[in-house]
């Protein structure tokens, strides 16, 4: 018999006369057998392309892994009403049932798309045309792998660095199938996750060129910021060793990316605005495309400008972004480009309206996408990297991006010891990537107290607030065996 699989296709995925505007439009295409769906190489590039619509879905990347879920939990973002779930999400109320949903979805759907992922795996080499291609499809699909497992790590295990050999890792999932995936150790997912990492990277070797010019095109080679490419696996590898403590090896691979200039560079303060828009030009190392993120982040945050009426930014906003230090010399642009402050007598709420300068660039949908990988993070992790070996080199790494976004350099006292420099590193990952979801994951490695996004409350660090809930389903019906790797 033969099997059925479901998938999410692109809606010009199977025609070749469609305009480029629709080209990444995702659109349901119902079912199709193994046997026809890889064929030929088409076939392999709609289902990556299915893949990655997924994740720019609202149960993923779209929504709750970038402003929605996971930075509500970090405390960037909030609604201040009881009556919404984002009161019960920045309270780590994971036992209220709405909580509960969002959490649970994220699992289930990334576990979907793992799972779609190696159903191209078990097939890539079925047919024999196309070497050049089939490896590279067969690279973004093992790195992919490895990117959404590590992201399940990081919301629902514990910090890698306070972990032992017997610590609860994840059911790490290489087959396609949605049942009796083997749990492993943290230990071993994570060697996991490199293993499909390295392995991705010895098959995208020669994938150099990976620079977007946002012209969608059906050339599976060309525009590959938007695929997951060389260099996304790299980031993703230092990514993975700066959370397991390896710095050495973190550092190594946040250099490469960053030394590949030919593709990504740091912008001027002057060119700032090329960033604040998908693709992020020369800054965006990994992305996904969404047409309609701009009416997404209009209905959140721009609705109303009355204060806990609609989901706002921090509070401190202002003290975060030190704008009483701004000078003619030095202003962070990213305060402006990334918030518009509204007034309500003595009070000040912020809406987050990065990408969104006002109301009718939303309407227009200026925004196509979500940055996941960006430069300036491996020059945070290259900076942390080495600080321990090479004070100068760390602090003259976070002054690039300091001076990228228009500031001048940090002030040495506060730099001045490793416990200062994580903390104004936290202060920097905040003030760069709101709406990326990466607040929650700085929280976690750094294990230190921190306000809620209100400045009021303050939270000490615990696994009741940093490690997810698994789905009780999971927990009950799943593979109980513990393996290692």
């Amino acid at each position: 018999m033969k099997k059925i699989t479901k998938y999410i296709a692109l809606s010009t995925a199977l025609a070749l006369f469609t305009s480029c505007n629709d080209f990444l439009d995702v659109q349901p295409k119902g079912q199709l057998t193994d046997d026809e769906m890889f064929t030929d190489l088409t076939g392999y590039e709609d289902a990556m392309f299915g893949i990655y619509g997924k994740l720019a879905t609202s149960n993923l990347y779209g929504e709750n892994l970038s402003w929605g879920l996971v930075d509500k939990l970090g405390q960037q973002f909030g609604y201040d009403n009881t009556l919404d779930v984002s009161y019960h999400i920045n309270r780590y109320q994971y036992t209220n049932q709405e909580v509960r949903n969002i959490i649970d979805a994220v699992w289930t759907n990334m576990y979907n798309n793992i799972a779609n992922v190696n159903n191209v795996l078990k097939h890539i080499d079925d047919i024999s045309i196309g070497a050049q291609e089939r490896q590279m499809i067969k690279g973004e699909a093992l790195g992919l792998r490895a990117f959404m497992h590590f992201d399940l790590a990081r919301l629902y295990c514990t910090d890698y660095r306070r972990s032992d050999a017997s610590t609860l890792g994840l059911p790490y999932a290489k087959e396609f199938n949605l049942s009796n995936r083997p749990r492993y150790t943290l230990q071993s997912t994570f060697k996991l996750i490199l293993k499909d990492l390295d392995e991705a990277d010895s098959l995208l070797v020669n994938d150099n060129n990976v620079t977007y010019d946002n012209t969608l095109q059906r050339d599976y080679t060309k525009g590959r910021t938007i695929l997951f490419n060389k260099y996304a696996v790299k980031a993703t590898k230092a990514r993975v060793y700066y959370a397991m403590g390896k710095y050495t090896e973190a550092a190594k691979y946040a250099r490469e990316v960053i030394n590949a200039t030919q593709n990504f560079t740091l912008n001027t303060s002057t060119s700032l605005d090329s960033v604040l828009r998908f693709p992020a030009s020369k800054e965006m190392i990994f992305g996904v495309y969404a047409a309609d993120r701009s009416a997404t982040i209009r209905t959140a945050f721009l609705r109303s400008t009355g204060l806990g009426s609609f989901v706002e930014g921090r509070r401190d906003t202002r003290s975060l972004y030190e704008t009483d230090l701004f000078t003619a010399l030095s202003s962070d642009l990213r305060f402006t480009s990334f918030f518009r402050e509204n007034t309500s007598g003595a009070t000040s709420s912020f809406s987050f309206i990065r990408l969104i300068q006002n109301d009718a660039e939303a309407t227009r949908g200026v925004l196509k996408g979500f940055v996941l990988i960006s430069l300036p993070e491996m020059y945070y992790i290259l900076s942390e990297s080495l600080y321990d070996s090479n004070q100068t080199e760390a602090i003259n790494l976070l002054n690039q991006v300091r001076k990228s976004r228009g500031l001048t350099n940090v002030e040495a006292t506060k730099v001045s010891t490793r416990e200062l420099f994580e903390q104004e590193m936290m202060r920097e990952r905040m003030r760069e990537f709101p709406g990326m979801g990466q607040t929650f994951y700085a929280l976690k490695h750094y294990n230190r107290s921190f306000t809620d996004f209100r400045n009021i409350d303050t939270y000490q660090p615990s696994d009741a607030i940093f490690n997810l809930p698994w789905p009780d389903r999971e927990r009950e019906y799943g593979d109980q065996t513990i393996y290692t790797y």
